[in-house]
């Protein structure tokens, strides 16, 4: 009998995954190839000998609710590298990720050492959803500290890393594979949103040698029954988080809507209120007819 789990697919961006494959000993290489592939879609100066901190074990990650901890790094030149993948949020999100940067780097500094021992931080964050910042949206960002009149000149302490991994799709539809060799970035975009593996195994292969190792870790994963049940439970439970997400935003948008139609009515009983003031009528009609106090009206 055929084993069906060959044909198992699972969410490449959950957390529980995202720390099995690149928070184990011995898969140092593929954290590096995913970092220094979005290192380079800035130009930036790749990272090499990464080292793993707190490597992934299965018993301390099984039971976990709130969060998965992050993939976290450091580099031989003391370069701290945090990976974060999210499959549900807001753009309170952001908050979050600013905090980690700022507990990090006052965790690797101890008290009395010199502030040149404070360590650079490069976050990595993959979203599984579209945050909103007023523009045309983009699948890549990076923030930094800039100097605001000339943008050439940044501290390079920081580099945030957004990656919005759902804007790759329409981009991965038109790439040819010579686009794909020479942006590993989108070898790894096409791995995360894939939804077949089996169907673009081959052309990963080619266009990243990496994936061939990548491919067979995520083969392994999905044919261990034990780490098959602490996805599962995790993927439920974060299946409720983003439910609580949804109302709360549809929440949101009633209350909005509600606290609109009340500034409405007020603003339409000032203005009539005003008018009525011009007229010379007496302060306590104007509140009876109104409904606003006298004291309010007395300032109009």
């Amino acid at each position: 009998m055929k084993n069906n789990k060959e044909n198992i697919e699972i969410k490449k961006l959950s957390d529980l995954f995202a720390r099995y494959l690149f928070g184990r000993n011995g898969n140092e290489d593929l954290l590096e190839n995913l970092v220094n592939a979005t290192l380079r879609d800035f130009n930036f100066e790749e990272v090499k000998d990464l080292e793993i901190i707190d490597p992934f074990n299965l018993s301390e990650n099984i039971d976990l609710k709130e969060s998965i901890i992050d993939v976290k790094a450091k580099t031989k030149d003391n370069k701290i590298v945090i990976i974060e993948f999210q499959l549900c949020g807001n753009r309170n999100f952001l908050d979050r990720i600013f905090y980690y940067i700022s507990k990090n780097i006052v965790n690797e500094l101890h008290k009395g050492e010199d502030y040149q021992r404070v360590q650079k931080i490069i976050s990595i964050n993959l979203l599984d959803f579209n945050l909103d910042f007023e523009d045309e949206g983009k699948p890549h960002r990076c923030f930094k500290l800039i100097d605001t009149e000339n943008k050439n000149i940044s501290l390079d302490y920081i580099q945030m890393h957004i990656i919005e991994v759902q804007r790759f799709i329409n981009i991965l539809e038109n790439s040819t594979i010579e686009e794909l060799k020479n942006n590993k970035l989108l070898t790894w975009m096409k791995f995360f949103t894939s939804n077949n593996l089996k169907d673009i195994e081959k052309e990963l292969k080619e266009a990243n040698p990496i994936m061939t190792k990548v491919i067979e870790e995520y083969k392994r994963f999905t044919s261990d029954d034990k780490l098959m049940r602490a996805y599962a439970a995790r993927d439920a439970f974060l299946l409720g988080q983003k439910m609580m997400l949804s109302l709360e935003r549809e929440e949101g948008i009633k209350e909005g809507i509600k606290k609109g139609k009340l500034e409405g009515e007020k603003n339409k009983s000032i203005s009539i209120a005003k008018n009525l003031k011009k007229s010379g009528l007496d302060m306590k009609f104007i509140s009876e007819n109104t409904g606003l106090p006298i004291d309010e009206i007395e300032k109009l």
